[in-house]
């Protein structure tokens, strides 16, 4: 299949690539890791996503100023869709992906394989390893800019090569990206030491909210409209709060509760290790990973959090 889409790259000259909705670094890193890469093969290319502006963190990356909204019109003769497990959540609707040729990567292990062309592995760390493998065994260059878009993925998605998905290929594929030119420091600095003021003020109202349930071992926070609009934040800006749950002495799940819109709150799930989280997460509309994983809850926040501490009822 890598080789397959080398060729595909190599016949076709338009392209489209687009992630998933509320985008991590993951979806940034990768999707712009291929815009850049084809762009450098003087192919026509177009990123958008489902949610903009995305996330202002990754506004030191170059290419960033070019992820346009999604808008179903592009007249290209391939889509790229990364990082996504369901096709919906990419944006772009049915009749649209029907008439082009639709390459799905990912690694999530919940991925309905909806592309014609699916590259789906659970095992890698991160989709931009996946990518990184399509560059390397299809001969095509990687400069500065895709290395550093594709260490953004990795670098986030192993929560700075932290987690267990982090194996001797991730540092392997870290080392040759820091070859072709990437600084680490930079990288880490514009995503992780770069928040504002108003950012931490959300931060400290989101942990007053921390609650334990099953003797410890489910830790759940949550941000409600109000919070956003006294600290004039938004979603983006709470990028990363869930592992604050996470990171909870005793605690084996955290839960991050966000309302998004009245009586809609969109979770974010953690484990640290023993608890596979994309089974809970399934039932919430969502998928994702073992250990990472999202969904959404339509009630009040009290109905919210009753329906986790029953998903979790297992942990008793």
């Amino acid at each position: 299949m890598i080789k397959k889409i080398g060729e595909i790259i190599k016949k076709y000259n338009s392209f489209l690539v687009v992630s998933h909705i509320n985008p991590d670094g993951d979806a940034i890193g990768s999707s712009l890791a291929l815009y850049r890469a084809l762009k450098e093969l003087n192919k026509e290319v177009y990123i958008e996503n489902p949610t903009t502006p995305t996330p202002y963190i990754y506004s030191f990356l170059e290419d960033f100023n070019k992820i346009e909204p999604v808008s179903n019109s592009k007249d290209v003769d391939v889509v790229f869709i990364v990082d996504v497990a369901e096709a919906k959540r990419c944006g772009l609707n049915k009749e649209y992906l029907q008439s082009k040729k639709v390459i799905n990567i990912d690694h999530h292990k919940t991925n309905t394989n909806f592309g014609d062309i699916n590259i789906v592995l659970p095992e890698a760390a991160a989709v931009g390893c996946i990518v990184w493998d399509i560059f390397e065994k299809n001969g095509i260059n990687v400069s500065k800019d895709t290395a550093t878009y594709l260490y953004v993925s990795l670098l986030t998605d192993t929560g700075s090569f932290r987690y267990a998905s982090t194996t001797p290929k991730t540092f392997e594929i870290a080392s040759k990206l820091l070859e072709k030119g990437v600084e680490p420091w930079k990288v880490a600095y514009n995503i992780y030491e770069t928040n504002s003021l108003n950012e931490l003020k959300l931060l400290g109202l989101t942990l007053q909210t921390l609650e334990v349930h099953h003797h410890g071992q489910l830790a759940i926070e949550y941000i409600t409209s109000d919070m956003f609009e006294k600290t004039n934040t938004t979603a983006e800006n709470s990028e990363g709060f869930v592992n604050y749950a996470r990171s909870v002495r005793g605690a084996e799940v955290g839960v991050l509760l966000r309302e998004d819109a009245p009586n809609l709150f969109k979770i974010s799930i953690r484990s640290k290790d023993k608890v596979d989280v994309s089974q809970a997460a399934v039932k919430f509309g969502g998928g994702g990973h073992k250990n990472a994983a999202g969904g959404e809850i339509k009630g009040s926040l009290q109905e919210a959090k009753d329906k986790i501490i029953e998903a979790f009822s297992f942990l008793e």
